[in-house]
């Protein structure tokens, strides 16, 4: 994968998995956009806990555009805990609570095989300019 394209899919992958990251500051009106509902106390905390976790995954990514050095180790974490929650989510798939993270799982499949494709190439010399 060239360094411009690995550039553009870490920019736009990074900044859609920051997106998460309100969850944080407003779990309840984000998990009733994606249809779905947490009304203890312990649901919310994890739920903003996910999306504190992803924000800092995405800012991650999002370091890795520019840091060629870091960006190897950054994409296998990330691309392990985006396969994660895409194993979860087919696993429950037909779970009626969990609809509304469909649109997450195909993001994140799509970002683990993007990932993976890079990181399965002979690693080069590259220069940043």
């Amino acid at each position: 994968m060239q360094e411009k394209s690995i550039r553009k899919v870490l920019y736009v992958s990074g900044v859609v998995t920051m997106l998460a990251g309100l969850q944080f500051l407003a779990p309840t009106l984000f998990l009733q956009a994606s249809g779905m509902q947490v009304g203890d106390v312990t649901g919310l905390f994890f739920a903003r806990h996910w999306g504190l976790m992803a924000f800092v995954v995405g800012a991650l990514i999002l370091y890795a555009v520019k840091q060629v050095e870091a960006r190897r180790a950054i994409l296998l974490a990330a691309a392990t805990e985006k396969l994660g929650l895409v194993v979860m989510l087919l696993i429950n798939w037909s779970e009626p609570a969990l609809q509304g993270l469909h649109i997450a799982a195909i993001f994140d499949g799509t970002c683990v095989l993007l990932y993976l494709i890079y990181l399965l190439e002979k690693p080069s010399q590259v220069t940043v300019s």
